[in-house]
This record gives structure tokens, C-alpha cells and sequence, in this order.
């Protein structure tokens, strides 16, 4: 059971992070007076404007010196210029022992890239944004180097740290253990709080692709859907209540199911009859609604909680989320609903010299999870080298082996 998840730190949130950090240094300088309030939130995909600010702020977990625990003596804190070797407070380099160190600066790998995304692009495509508005975003947006300051070069993934996010499940898989695991998706709603909020209900949407990517469906996977009058994740709502016990059914009945069945399908089979995505009206006595929640926001339960993409959808990146690293391919006419002149498709091939993303491919360095339960080994794992580069040589250690935990009882 999860309240207002995320697939995964790595792909949908620090890239949509990172997202809202160049749109809100564009929009705040040259893109001012360019583009209106109404441009701004079309283009960056929010259902509310302010969500580019709030989550522009969240991006302080990819600087480096942004954040530190009052526990954490100054004179131990990074600092780039009185302090280059000191403690970095980013969500890389607390996750060293995967991704690895770059020899050369010695800082964490980083799995973080947005080289081809061309921001705004359905806003183009729908009118909302003109193609001098589109080109000069793309041409300035930028990226953000290791110690998060803008820079006028996009940003590129270390191929190590994301080969290493995807096989050690630092990327969330549909498949692994998540394939046969009894899911209840709860989400409060606040894609319309008044300042933004990043728990947005699209993330919700990409954890179920990932499911129906890897396995053909997510009929392990129910989604529930009320406003946030309890919070995030209370129990003093009585739908989390219910599904609390409703999960206590089912787990119950699949610990019962004696037959030879794989678990992926008993999972399936035993999960209640009254267990079905449905949405709670809002206001006093809210009234249940019993339908399949969807992306696209069918039903009634799509007009009360409509799920709106990020910045990375709106470039037209797949609901899954979880390419980090796109493949590229030359820019054509005829990719778009709008006609650009020849001096503006040249420009826009200038801005992309190395092609646009092409969505419909897997991602570069996209990697099978290579397995559940992973552990490090015993033995140190040198600075410079990412976990997971493949079982014969794991960790970078010459003669580590795979250790593996054992297999966790049934259940768990």
C-alpha cells in the first residue's frame, strides 16, 4: 500500500526536478515577456503554474550545498570554493555505492540528462505556443552541471550511473518482484493545490505502464483516488481504512491459495471482488465511484481528479517515465502539426546538431533489472566504479560474487 508514490526518485521525479529548475530559470529571465502565465503552465505541463517554482525549489536535492542537516558540522559541508572535498548533499552522492564516482572530479555519477528533449512541443503542436516561442525555449533552456548552476549546454547522463539505475531497480521495473507484489495505489489529490504540490497523479499512471510494459497488464495494481482532506496518507480516512483491510483479504486468501499456480497469477486471482480502482466524490458524504482510473481522465472519476503530465510528457516522452537517456533522430518536417519555414527548421536542427528524442525507442542504456533482492558485496566497492555493470564482475571488485539475500518468506 502507497499514498501519493512515485515510481522512483531516479527517473520521474529528478528529471521532472530538473524540468522545473531550467523552465523557471528560462521564465524568470529571457522567457519573461515572451511567454504569458497561461504559456508557462501549458509548457511545463502542471495542472497550476506555481507548481514551476515549488518544484523548481525541490530540485535542491541535485545541488550539492542547497541542503544539509544541522548535525552535519559546516566545516564538513561541500562548498566548491572553501570546501571542493566536503560531504555533497545530493540524492547521487547518497546513492555512491551504486552509481559510482566520476575519477575525474570525484563527485557521484549522475543518471540525469534532457539532451534532444524539446520542451513545449505539444504546446506547440496544439497552437498554444508559436514556433519562434518554441525554438528560442529550446535554444536557451539549458542544463545544470554537477553543482547544479545552470549552464548553456544540456545536461548528459554518466552512461554508468544510468546502466546501474535500471539493473539495480534504482529505476523502478514493472517486473521483478513488482509483477507478482498485491498493490493499493491511494492518492489524496493535489494537483490543484494552490502552490503546486509534486505528488501529482500522473505518477500514479506511470508506475501502472511499467506494470503493463513488463507484463501484459496491472491487474495487481488498484487505484484509489479522494481529495486531501486527511492528508497524504491517513488513516483517519476512511477509504485508507478500508483498503487497509481490504488488503489484510487479500493477502490472506493468497497465503491460503495451495495451488501449483505461478505467484503472479494467484496474486491475481485472489484479490477481492470488491477491490476495483474507484474515486470518492468531494465534499460532506462523498459518494463512491467504481470505475477503471485512466490517464487520459475518463468517467467521472477523470473529471474530478484529472491527471496532467510534466514537463518531460509534454516534450512527449511515453507515460512511463523511465527513460533517462533518449535516443535521437533527425529533425523532420514532418514530426509536427505546424509548418516551420526552411530558416526555422534549420535553426531548429542547430539546436539539436545530434537529432531530437525519439520516444517510440527505448531509452539509451536501458538495462533489464538484474534481478530482486540485490545486496552489495562483503568487500569494499571501489569509489570509481557503478554498481552493476553485469554478474561476472559485480561491484568492481575482481572476484566479487552475487550475494544475493535469501528468498523472503511468502508475503513479504
Amino acid at each position: 500500500m502507497v499514498g501519493c508514490s512515485f515510481p522512483d526518485v531516479t527517473s520521474a521525479t529528478n528529471l521532472t526536478l530538473l524540468d522545473s529548475r531550467l523552465l523557471r530559470h528560462y521564465f524568470s529571465g529571457h522567457g519573461a515577456a515572451r511567454f504569458t502565465p497561461e504559456q508557462q503552465r501549458a509548457v511545463s505541463g502542471f495542472r497550476v503554474r506555481e507548481s514551476i517554482p515549488n518544484l523548481s525549489d525541490g530540485a535542491k536535492r541535485l545541488d550539492p550545498d542547497a541542503e544539509f542537516p544541522d548535525s552535519l558540522p559546516v566545516a564538513s559541508r561541500y562548498d566548491p570554493e572553501t570546501n571542493p572535498d566536503g560531504a555533497r548533499g545530493t540524492v547521487y552522492d547518497h546513492t555512491v555505492n551504486v552509481y559510482g564516482k566520476d575519477p575525474e572530479t570525484g563527485f557521484a555519477r549522475r543518471p540525469l540528462d534532457n539532451t534532444g528533449v524539446q520542451y513545449g512541443l505539444a504546446a506547440l503542436n496544439r497552437g498554444v505556443i508559436s514556433k519562434s516561442q518554441f525554438l528560442d525555449l529550446n535554444a536557451r533552456i539549458g542544463g545544470l552541471d554537477r553543482d547544479a548552476e545552470h549552464t548553456t549546454e544540456r545536461a548528459r547522463a554518466d552512461p554508468a550511473a544510468a546502466k546501474a539505475a535500471h539493473r539495480t531497480g534504482r529505476i523502478l521495473s514493472g517486473g521483478g518482484g513488482l509483477s507478482s507484489t498485491p498493490i493499493i495505489d491511494y492518492r489524496a489529490y493535489t494537483d490543484d493545490a494552490e502552490n503546486g504540490d509534486i505528488h501529482m497523479a500522473v505518477h500514479g499512471f506511470s508506475t501502472r505502464a511499467r506494470l503493463i510494459e513488463k507484463n501484459g497488464h496491472a491487474r495487481n495494481h488498484v487505484m484509489l483516488q479522494e481529495d486531501d482532506r486527511y492528508g497524504g496518507f491517513s488513516l483517519k480516512s476512511p477509504v485508507l481504512r478500508s483498503a487497509l483491510s481490504q488488503m489484510d483479504a487479500w493477502l490472506t486468501s493468497l497465503a491460503e491459495d495451495g495451488s501449483d499456480r505461478p505467484r503472479a497469477r494467484k496474486v491475481v486471482a485472489n484479490k477481492p471482488d470488491t477491490l476495483t480502482d474507484a474515486c470518492w466524490t468531494r465534499g460532506e458524504n462523498p459518494r463512491k465511484i467504481t470505475q477503471r482510473i485512466t490517464y487520459d481522465n475518463q468517467g467521472e472519476c477523470g473529471e474530478l481528479y484529472p491527471a496532467y503530465p510534466t514537463p518531460r510528457l509534454v516534450a512527449g516522452a511515453p507515460v512511463t517515465d523511465n527513460i533517462v537517456t533518449c535516443r535521437r533522430k533527425p529533425v523532420t518536417a514532418r514530426d509536427y502539426a505546424v509548418e516551420f519555414s526552411v530558416d526555422q527548421l534549420r535553426r531548429l536542427r542547430d539546436i539539436f546538431p545530434g537529432g531530437v528524442c525519439d520516444w517510440d525507442r527505448a531509452g539509451r542504456w536501458q538495462r533489464p533489472l538484474d534481478g530482486t533482492w540485490q545486496s552489495l558485496p562483503e568487500c569494499a566497492v571501489p569509489a570509481d566504479t557503478a554498481y552493476g555493470p553485469g554478474p561476472a564482475h559485480r561491484g568492481g571488485v575482481t572476484g566479487a560474487t552475487d550475494r544475493r539475500r535469501a528468498d523472503p518468506p511468502a508475503g513479504r
